[in-house]
């Protein structure tokens, strides 16, 4: 969607511009339902080409089927900046003590019972860990103990989740202006990279934040456009794959002498993404984006200038994932006139319908599999193995998210929300 400079008010401060009742009612956006699905499958599909033997122990296909269709890291960042979205079409009403406690009992209810889960059949898969990293899991402290679970390493992110929607409070209720609060997230996510005695912690919080606060911002101040209007969706989509493969931020990083080890997870080096994230919210969501034109341009110069710099310092051929990206990439600039309906995203609906489920129980389910030595060894062990696995992680996220969440939901709603 396209918006101008003008669009932007740098006085202006997080609050909806509408003062809609919309508590209590169900918001759905399909398209970005899809988009959560999408996410959710590139993790999923990373974790299964670039595990080594972790889903047959006797066989794994060569890493170029990995690069095809993997962009696991920049999912993680549009899962933030969809908890941010949500959470702002979710909660416009004016802060009160009331809707505070209804607010963190709902994101309780959502995230907990399905996260207890996953931490169980996590344990179940990897008896080793001990009792100090399942509780620090239990309690979301992964990073601040470094207590990664070893059947479910990918829980930690669910941290990042739980501080944003602490910190959301605060927003909600100071309600601070827009700018100040983004720069700010933005020079703290630098910190780390510049004050080696800086937290990497903390500035991996405020980097993470700014695509948190960009789809809380999104929902609160843009408004729905009355028309549905195409964009180059599939090109947005090589792009990002692309991105994510090229490593780009990591090596720039490098290039500059900064220790990308000394990073967190989640750090300034992503922000190599924001340009292609906030298109493809925008898209899908029809919501007018600001700079518009400078985000298309950077979309498109980043990983074309990158490439240029890979071959120029002959560090592309040889490289055969970043051989790959570079193909999606000139892909996606040739598709570029390609202008599809955001309802193209719809047909992922089911996926992001089950995708938190997919996300935290696709990594336990693997590590099961591979304690199964039988039918193993071969190409067509692992294909077997990837349609059980696949059937597995689908059938019991669609059974939790779909069946037992909702009737804890409604439960917890009656028995506990109900009264509040």
């Amino acid at each position: 969607m396209v918006g101008k400079a003008k669009d932007v008010d740098l006085g202006d401060r997080f609050v909806p511009i509408i003062d809609s009742q919309v508590e209590g009612r169900k918001v759905y956006d399909y398209a970005l339902e899809g988009l959560r699905g999408l996410a959710a499958i590139w993790v999923a599909y990373s974790h299964i080409f670039f595990y080594e033997f972790k889903l047959d122990p006797a066989y794994h296909p060569g890493f170029s089927f990995g690069y095809l269709f993997n962009a696991a890291h920049g999912g993680i960042l549009i899962f933030f900046a969809l908890s941010g979205y949500v959470i702002g079409l979710t909660n416009q009403l004016p802060f009160s003590k009331t809707n505070a406690i209804r607010y963190l009992l709902r994101r309780f209810i959502r995230l907990y019972p399905i996260y207890i889960v996953a931490i169980l059949l996590a344990v179940i898969a990897e008896s080793t860990d001990s009792w100090k990293t399942i509780l620090g899991n239990l309690f979301f402290l992964q990073p601040a103990l470094s207590a990664l679970l070893s059947g479910n390493g990918v829980l930690w992110t669910l941290h990042y989740e739980v501080i944003y929607y602490i910190v959301f409070l605060a927003i909600w209720y100071f309600r601070p202006q827009v700018a100040p609060l983004i720069v700010g997230a933005l020079i703290v996510a630098c910190l780390s990279s510049l004050i080696p005695a800086f937290p990497k912690i903390i500035s991996g919080y405020a980097a993470g934040w700014v695509f948190w606060l960009f789809g809380l911002w999104l929902a609160w101040k843009k408004p729905r456009a009355e028309y549905l209007t195409k964009s180059p969706l599939f090109t947005y989509i090589l792009l990002y794959i692309a991105t994510d493969k090229l490593e780009i931020g990591k090596v720039i990083a490098k290039d500059l002498g900064l220790a990308t080890t000394k990073l967190a997870e989640i750090s300034i080096t992503d922000f190599v993404y924001f340009p292609l994230c906030a298109l493809l919210f925008a898209s899908l969501t029809q919501r007018r984006l600001p700079f518009y034109r400078w985000f298309s341009a950077s979309a498109i110069a980043l990983p074309l200038a990158h490439v240029s710099y890979l071959l120029a310092t002959s560090r592309l051929i040889g490289n055969e994932g970043w051989l790959i990206a570079s193909a999606q990439m000139f892909l996606g600039l040739a598709l570029l006139g390609w202008q599809v309906s955001p309802k193209i995203f719809d047909k992922l609906t089911f996926f992001g319908s089950i995708s938190y489920g997919l996300y935290v129980f696709h990594m336990p389910i693997m590590n099961l599999l591979h304690k199964f030595l039988f039918l193993s060894g071969s190409p067509l062990s692992f294909i077997v193995r990837i349609l059980t696995w696949a059937s597995l992680t689908i059938g019991f996220s669609y059974l939790c998210e779909l069946k037992i969440q909702p009737i804890i939901k409604q439960w917890f709603q009656r028995k506990v929300i109900g009264h509040i």
